[in-house]
């Protein structure tokens, strides 16, 4: 049976400089109907104390009732954290146990021992954990895509993703389809992007190859080819 062919929910990006909500509140709300989760990208706001990351996220929550994702998101996976992986470790422990959020966002390539010991502890605290993985300079392989997959699958991830700078459109197909056969054999989400211009049709069309999960902005773009909410909204409503 095909189990592909999903309706992604639109997840929007949310940052602040100098702890400066109000822009950002004021967005939100007026976007809330194209909305479906939002993402705290805590290293868009700076190298801020965990309890100023806290609060952060306590104040979106009381404002707004939508699914919380918590994502710090280190240099060399594209974002603008600084942290080395032991401190990002326990700053990602300290969220996950503040019972606060309801995803966290765990990149691939922490070492794996703090990956199952941050797994175990966001079960504890009925948090879903979503792996993530990003390549910024190439798309690999379908095969080796699903490999990547695979070893989210593997390690316990509720939400499994990678998103990859494609050079051309055989690039966006090449993970597609790596979504797609990956999705026909497992149940839980699989997320697919292709960034950048060429990458734009992955957060459109990506839920007819089973990925669940889209990315969009209400100010500036927190990654190459981000569309905005309503935007993509009205798109998706098309697939």
């Amino acid at each position: 049976m095909d189990k592909c062919s999903v309706t992604p929910k639109i997840v929007v990006t949310l940052s602040s400089t100098n702890n400066d909500w109000k822009e950002t509140i004021e967005r939100l709300s007026e976007n809330m109907s194209y909305i479906d989760m939002m993402e705290y990208r805590a290293d868009l706001c700076g190298e801020l104390a965990v309890e100023d990351y806290i609060a952060d996220l306590k104040m979106l929550k009381e404002q707004f009732t939508l699914p919380l994702i918590f994502t710090y998101r280190s240099k060399g996976q594209g974002g603008k954290g600084e942290k080395e992986p032991h401190a990002y470790y326990e700053l990602v422990k300290e969220i996950v146990t503040a019972n606060i959020i309801d995803i966290i966002d765990i990149e691939l390539l922490l070492y794996e021992d703090l990956m199952d010991e941050l797994i175990e502890a966001a079960r504890m605290h009925h948090v879903q954990v979503l792996i993530s993985h990003h390549e910024f300079d190439h798309t690999p392989s379908s095969k080796d895509l699903i490999a990547l997959y695979n070893r989210m699958q593997g390690l316990g991830a509720d939400f499994s993703k990678v998103a990859v700078m494609p050079a051309d459109v055989r690039d966006v197909l090449k993970l597609l389809l790596a979504v797609y056969e990956t999705k026909q054999n497992c149940d839980n989400h699989i997320v697919g992007i292709a960034m950048g211009e060429q990458g734009k049709l992955s957060r459109i069309a990506g839920g007819s190859f089973g990925s669940s999960l889209t990315y969009g902005h209400i100010g500036e773009e927190a990654a190459p080819g981000q569309l905005h909410v309503k935007q993509l909204k009205s798109l998706l409503e098309i697939y």
